[in-house]
């Protein structure tokens, strides 16, 4: 490990020369400090953060919870959880979408080779739009399905959620060219 001022890198020795070795690090920072983390083939998690994030993680899985501020995510799976910031995800297998509240505050670009996952609460009235290759690729099982309106651009489809009208439908862009882009509802506990 090496600290040289904000900067703390960490690199792990060869998976081919000791191929058991594993370590794990937990950091505490300011909520608002800028920070960048990549990591080739380890999970990492982000949580409680208003600063801007950047993070990559090749071949691992990247889980961002309750940030406010701007995002840049690219991962192998991408899971994130909150209701407001400026957030671009992008994923080579998936990417999971839990929106917290009814109304996210800024923008999402969700685009992945596999499914693209949202659950949105009950009553969800942020626009968005997801686009996919085939009608069959886009499947919504929420409350607001039935306000969803479908139409083909440039060889794709484009499904949009007007919402409340409050926003462009394309602030919240949800994108799987490949696999299905699946929108539904936060299920509550008994």
């Amino acid at each position: 490990m090496t600290h040289l001022g904000s900067v703390v890198s960490i690199n792990n020795v060869s998976r081919s020369i000791h191929p058991y070795t594993t370590g794990s690090l937990l950091l505490a920072a300011p909520a608002n400090a800028p920070t960048i983390i990549h990591a080739s083939f380890a999970p990492v998690e982000a949580r409680d953060m208003s600063g801007p994030l950047r993070v990559t993680a090749s071949h691992g899985r990247a889980t961002i919870l309750d940030t406010t501020g701007q995002v840049d995510a690219d991962a192998f799976v991408v899971d994130f959880a909150g209701s407001q910031g400026k957030v671009t995800l992008t994923a080579e297998a998936e990417i999971n979408l839990k929106m917290t509240a009814t109304k996210f505050d800024g923008t999402i670009l969700a685009w992945a080779q596999g499914p693209v996952r949202m659950l949105v609460p009950l009553g969800f009235v942020t626009p968005f739009q997801a686009i996919v290759n085939q009608p069959r690729d886009f499947v919504c099982r929420a409350d607001l399905c039935s306000k969803v309106k479908a139409e083909k651009t440039n060889g794709l489809y484009a499904f949009t959620y007007a919402g409340d009208g409050s926003a462009n439908p394309e602030r919240v862009h949800l994108r799987s060219e490949q696999v299905t882009v699946v929108i539904d509802n936060i299920r509550r506990k008994n």
